[in-house]
């Protein structure tokens, strides 16, 4: 193999290799485990009630995909704030079953180090979000179309 296409593949591996770790490193440094839409379902349909954390903006929230039927939604720096002022509604929370959803869960998993940091014990990512839970035809409230 001439030298020309030997650094060409090592070029589209360092790619390929970068492209990966953008998109699974979220996932390797959240800590707490990445769940499928309908294990969240599962827990609502089956009176677990549990505690579901959006972390999109208040346009987001209200928007197009919409979000799960009673869930609270917070900004992570907002969340911070409250966490770090004690005393919040959340700290009851902290070992309630917590799912944190964003649009696509590139978002969810600094919350989710957040609450962990915080003493949560119990959270979990929705894997792909809300734009997964509308695919999947899962109910939502406040969508508009």
């Amino acid at each position: 193999m001439d030298p020309k296409t030997q650094n060409l593949i090592i070029n589209i591996i360092i790619v390929v290799g970068f492209f990966f770790l953008i998109r699974y490193l979220p996932r390797l440094t959240a800590g707490v485990p990445f769940v499928d839409p309908q294990v969240l379902k599962m827990a609502m349909d089956e009176g677990y009630d549990p505690m579901v954390l959006d972390v999109r903006t208040e346009g987001e929230f209200t928007g197009k995909l919409g979000h799960v039927p009673g869930a609270l939604n917070i900004l992570a720096p907002d969340l911070r704030k409250r966490l770090e002022e004690g005393g919040s509604e959340l700290e009851e929370l902290k070992g309630h079953p917590v799912f944190v959803m964003c649009r696509t869960e590139n978002r969810a998993p600094r919350t989710a180090r957040l609450l962990k940091k915080a003493g949560f014990t119990n959270i979990a990512i929705v894997k792909g979000g809300m734009s997964r839970w509308n695919r999947e035809g899962l109910p939502t409230e406040g969508a508009y179309h």
